[in-house]
């Protein structure tokens, strides 16, 4: 186990050098590469890691140098980044993040990072799956939505509401150190659910203003309002950007601006994730002793390339279309 003991029970790796730690950390992180930062250094490390359906605790441990990390591929889920002890100097394109004692780092999917982390570094990851946090906020405002989740990537962990969040993380490793609750619960549990909601309102991102206020989008333009309700009204007819414009009365460029704007995404991206959300529900509705092929409800519902709309549908909700019409009702309302 890790010399503190954390999440001992979990350990998947133990005193290992830097080439270990690298493939470890790959296999329950993201690839990346891990160079010493020091002529001659020995290099030993720890690494545990605990499951809890959609988030994950990845606690890492090393010694005897400061280590340069680069990511090699991009970020697929959140990844929270705090120090039990020493510091993480994380780069994001042109943000950058002290990881230490007072902040932590947050990791938004389809990022790149570097990093830079300080000798005798302990860190622990809190890694949310993108698909459960977004489904979450889904839940949490009461309609889908499209752009993707954004946090501000340096988390003041002075701030009453991050230092509560902070405080829960701890206080789930020490049940899974002791044995407690958790440790008799396997998959999923309360405290996955507990940790999202408390992130999403601890932590600002680009629907914070709306989940905070439960204020609707009111302010948004009158043209970019109808071509929301077609959208949402029609998402299985031809929804081009120069139907959609003419339709409500605005030149395509205006269109783009609007949604971009407003919404976060292009009208292609928003017909898109409606879409999904349209095939979701019948999938779940169906019941696969009748026949009902993937399919036939993706083409339903607009999609005219079923391994491209399969992709697409894996990215949002992290399993393929076939696995939840699978699903039969009495699953569903476990």
């Amino acid at each position: 186990m890790a010399r503190d003991g954390t999440l001992g029970r979990y350990a998947v790796l133990r005193n290992a050098d830097v080439d270990g730690f690298r493939t470890a950390v790959s296999r329950y992180l993201t690839p990346h590469q891990l160079t010493p930062l020091g002529r001659g250094a020995t290099v030993r490390s720890e690494l545990a890691v605990a499951s809890l359906g959609p988030l994950s605790l990845v606690y890492g441990w090393h010694r005897g140098a400061e280590l340069g990390a680069e990511l090699t591929e991009q970020v697929d889920y959140y990844d929270v980044n705090l120090s039990w002890g020493g510091r993480n100097r994380i780069t994001c394109g042109a943000d950058e993040v002290v990881v230490d004692l007072r902040t932590a780092g947050i990791i938004s999917p389809r990022m790149r990072a570097r990093m830079s982390l300080s000798s005798e570094y302990r860190q622990l990851h809190v890694r949310v799956e993108r698909h459960a946090l977004d489904r979450h906020l889904e839940e949490l405002l009461g309609r889908p939505i499209v752009a993707p989740i954004r946090f501000t990537p340096a988390m003041d962990l002075r701030m009453p509401a991050a230092a509560s969040w902070s405080r829960a993380v701890r206080l789930l490793v020490d049940d899974l150190d002791a044995i407690g609750l958790t440790g008799h619960v396997s998959g999923a549990t309360p405290w996955s659910s507990f940790l999202m909601t408390g992130l999403l309102l601890a932590q600002s991102h680009n629907y914070s203003g709306e989940l905070e206020s439960g204020v609707d989008r009111a302010s948004r333009p009158s043209p970019l309002k109808r071509a929301i309700e077609l959208i949402e009204t029609h998402p299985e007819t031809d929804l081009s950007v120069g139907r959609i414009a003419t339709q409500v009365g605005v030149d395509p460029r205006s269109l783009q601006r609007h949604f971009r704007d407003h919404v976060g995404v292009s009208p292609h991206e928003y017909v898109r994730q409606i879409r999904l959300t349209r095939v979701r529900e019948d999938l779940l509705a169906a019941d696969p002793v009748t026949g009902v092929t993937v399919a036939e409800v993706a083409f339903r519902w607009g999609f005219g390339h079923v391994p491209r709309f399969a992709a697409f549908y894996r990215e949002r909700y992290g399993e393929a279309p076939a696995t939840t019409l699978r699903q039969c009702p009495v699953q569903r309302d476990l």
